[in-house]
């Protein structure tokens, strides 16, 4: 959450000449509703369960493409392995402390962290950091995403 996922993607699929997809931009077309009230009516299980369905669609499509993931998506084996199978997954690494900043003045709110205070916010970074590391861990690529702007000619390079 927060690490630039999109904005990176963005940009990445624009140099590379490919297209560029957004799985919870995917998700909340085709359920007609935002995630955060997929979250609020439905659960969490039954949207990682849409991620896991809008992942087997994207893949099957076999063409050249930058997909930015929701931060839970590839907490599920099944899911990175899926990932492994038909493309490099880069994990756009951020501190705790930038994540704060950047949630706290993003204008899209996240379902898992709403209602919060400052200090039970960074608590639950922190937790889900912790809890979702052995996952994000398994990417090809881990990318610093401070500054990344400045820096994507050698993300570029690597994927290469």
């Amino acid at each position: 959450m927060g690490s630039g996922k999109t904005t990176i993607g963005k940009i990445l699929a624009k140099k590379m000449e490919y297209s560029f997809l957004d799985t919870d931009k995917i998700i909340e077309q085709e359920e007609g509703i935002s995630v955060s009230k997929i979250f609020e009516q439905f659960g969490e299980k039954y949207f990682r369960n849409l991620e896991k369905l809008v992942l087997k669609r994207i893949v099957k499509n076999n063409v050249n493409q930058v997909v930015a993931t929701g931060g839970g998506m590839s907490c599920n084996q099944h899911n990175i392995n899926v990932m492994k199978e038909n493309g490099k997954i880069v994990f756009l690494e951020l501190d705790k402390k930038s994540i704060l900043n950047r949630l706290k003045n993003a204008k899209q709110k996240r379902p898992i962290l709403d209602n919060l205070s400052e200090k039970e916010l960074l608590n639950r970074i922190d937790f889900l950091l912790t809890k979702r590391m052995k996952y994000y861990a398994q990417s090809d690529i881990t990318f610093d995403s401070i500054s990344a702007k400045d820096k994507i000619k050698y993300l570029l390079i690597r994927l290469k």
